[in-house]
């Protein structure tokens, strides 16, 4: 039972770093600016485009 246990552990354990491993080799990142929604709230409460990433969403890894 407890061999049950850990084996499944192991496999999750895995596959969360199997996924984090595949999302890391994106040429892209998220935008710290705008959140990756590609806009940002003006003050007024009026969706204004991120300027950093052009409404992307996302930017270059450098």
């Amino acid at each position: 039972m407890i061999f049950r246990i850990l084996m499944l552990l192991l496999i999750i354990g895995l596959a969360i770093f199997l996924i984090r491993m595949v999302s890391n080799t994106s040429e892209y990142k998220k935008c710290q600016k705008c959140d990756g929604k590609g806009y940002w709230r003006a003050t007024k409460g009026e969706k204004d485009k991120c300027d950093v990433c052009q409404g992307a969403g996302k930017v270059l890894r450098r």
